[in-house]
């Protein structure tokens, strides 16, 4: 039967939003990375096998390097769906779409076609000799749906538990496109042998031919689902994702999410008091248990405490399951708020080695880096009446902000930055010349400066090329790359700039090329006539100690701060405008200076 176990890694690697960037073997950052072990058993003769981990080494002839595999075998359906076969033993390779590998010396082994393992996926595997033997492989868990082929037949394994697995008839009680359908599993003859469904357990690791009776989504009695993605992976700008599990069932029931590995990644849980309304963020236990109710979903809102961390990287394997004999497996991790690299290489405020400290001289918490969020203006004053007081409407509108803060607490309001990489450099190492060491490692930058932008390489790939990421606005514009708040950027601080929009300004709302009204031209077309209103916004943002929404969620004051936001604007009215409202900010990048 297959097992399976935790192995946990530990190197000196840290991946900054997929860029593994290696420092010096000093260990400056450390990473904690996880990863499921799947132990599979082969018996001689043929064995049809299910892989639910995505392997760390995907090449097939070194994970099989040793043992007497004869081939593997993978089928690849085409548009006409799955092909079933009776006796693989018959020969595979002139059936069109079945990809193999050999091995060498075999005299076959020039028809490979199959290099590499993937999740998710059944193969067939011919194992010579009288033996048993075993292979271990190594890898994270990807939750993908099964892709059933409509009025036919699937290749595919199925996420039971191999403790106590239901029968195919009971996995397959609530879908009516499964009920009562042939399901066939392999003999090591190479031999498809129909089961009876309500008598034959389903073996976890194993794959079979099952038959879809028309169309069907259906994953079982529990059905996982991810907000993004195949795992809950916390990008830089993330705090919070939400796990959906669906009880298929017609009778109430419980999920029981366990973390492997004990509770090693700092999680909490969002827990909404059905009677006071209140929000709060539970540290996520080892084991959590929640109700399910029949024919329904649950959703669980997991949020990750960075300031928790105590690596720049942390994973952490997920054990879901159900009464039904359900299990799938969900990997979860997250990076640290991006660190920055000095120019010149010294990686900033190093701490012991370990992590990045993201306090000032005073001991003070660092708000540095660059900040992204939106304004939500929910009052307006009616300009119409010269009112002064902002009043309720009825659907509030956002507006997105972006903000730049330097080590001295100094904000900048941008309207664009794009995020590139400055790469690093080597040396010949001191302990063997032949080989090369970093120097001074690569590091991320900010650039508002669009002539710089030539120096750096980008950190993303678009096709075949690399290009940086650009955050940008609409919500205002000023002459200039930047413009400077006044205030302290803290908690419980404020910080306030006046944008000045100049009747020549591109931008200015009355400003219009081609109508002779407004066009700041005289009647000639030829000299400049002011036309249009100057316009000015003067901004305030108070940034609030606690929550104003009252949630208090992870990462405030930290990675996430927000308050209260109130503007005036005079020039676009004959009546100055006040607006109020409220904002949120995420920090994306903790890179303080700008373009270097």
């Amino acid at each position: 039967m297959p097992s399976i176990r935790i192995q946990s890694l530990s190197t000196v690697h840290s991946r900054l939003l997929g860029l593994v960037l290696l420092l010096t073997a000093s260990g400056m950052i450390s990473a904690q990375t996880v990863s499921l072990q799947q132990t599979i058993e082969l018996e001689p003769g043929w064995n049809a096998v299910y892989l639910y981990v995505d392997p760390t080494e995907r090449n097939i002839a070194t994970l099989f390097a040793g043992l007497p595999v004869a081939s593997i075998w993978r089928w690849l359906p085409s548009e006409d769906g799955a092909r079933f076969i009776q006796d693989p033993a018959e020969g595979l390779d002139n059936v069109e779409g079945w990809f193999a590998w050999f091995p060498e010396p075999r005299p076959e082994a020039f028809l490979t076609n199959l290099f590499q393992l993937s999740a998710n996926t059944a193969y067939l595997i011919k194992l010579e000799g009288t033996q048993t033997r075993q292979i271990t492989i190594e890898g994270r868990p990807r939750v993908r749906s099964v892709q059933w082929v409509s009025d036919g037949f699937t290749l595919t394994g199925l996420p039971v538990s191999a403790d106590h697995a239901p029968t195919f008839g009971e996995f397959f009680a609530h879908s009516g496109a499964h009920q009562d359908q042939p399901v066939y599993r392999l003999q090591p003859s190479g031999h498809w042998q129909p089961v009876s469904p309500s008598t034959t357990p389903i073996q976890k690791g194993k794959a079979y031919w099952i038959h879809t009776r028309g169309s069907s989504r259906y994953q079982g009695p529990m059905t996982v689902q991810l907000e993004q993605g195949d795992s809950l992976e916390f990008s830089a700008a993330l705090e919070e994702m939400t796990l959906t599990l669906r009880n298929r069932s017609s009778l109430p029931g419980t999920f029981q999410v366990r973390r492997l590995q004990g509770s090693t990644l700092p999680m909490s849980f969002r827990l909404d008091d059905p009677e006071t309304f209140e929000v709060s963020w539970p540290f996520l236990p080892a084991v959590y248990n929640v109700q399910a109710p029949a024919r329904d979903d649950v959703q669980i809102v997991l949020a990750l405490q960075r300031q928790q961390f105590s690596a720049s990287r942390m994973e952490q394997i997920f054990e879901i399951t159900d009464e039904l004999g359900t299990k799938v497996y969900v990997h979860s991790g997250g990076n640290t708020i991006q660190p920055f690299i000095a120019p010149g290489g010294t990686p900033a405020g190093m701490a012991n080695g370990l992590q990045f400290d993201t306090t000032q001289g005073g001991g003070e918490r660092s708000l540095a880096g660059l900040w992204m969020g939106e304004v939500q203006i929910n009052a307006v004053s009616e300009s119409q009446l010269a009112g002064v007081e902002p009043t309720p409407v009825r659907e509030p509108f956002s507006q997105r902000f972006l903000i730049h803060v330097d080590t001295s607490g100094q904000a900048r309001l941008i309207k664009d930055v794009i995020q590139m990489w400055e790469e690093g450099t080597l040396k010949p190492s001191d302990l063997d010349p032949t080989l090369n060491e970093v120097d001074e490692p690569g590091r991320f930058v900010l650039i508002t400066d669009r002539d710089l932008i030539g120096i750096y390489s980008g950190v993303a790939l678009r096709g075949d090329r690399s290009v940086g990421i650009r955050y940008s606005t609409v919500a205002y514009d000023f002459p200039g790359e930047y413009l400077e708040f006044t205030g302290e950027f803290e908690l419980g601080g404020q910080i306030n700039a006046t944008i000045v929009i100049e009747p020549d300004f591109p931008t200015n709302p009355f400003l219009h090329r081609y109508h002779p009204d407004h066009d700041n031209l005289d009647a000639e077309f030829l000299n400049f006539q002011k036309e249009a209103y100057q316009v000015v916004r003067e901004m305030r943002l108070e940034l609030t100690v606690e929550d104003p929404l009252g949630l208090n969620p992870p990462g405030w004051g930290e990675t996430l701060v927000g308050g209260l936001f109130d503007e005036s604007i005079t020039g676009l009215h004959r009546n100055t405008i006040f607006t109020s409202g409220q904002f949120r900010m995420r920090r994306v990048s903790a890179v303080p200076i700008l373009n270097q």
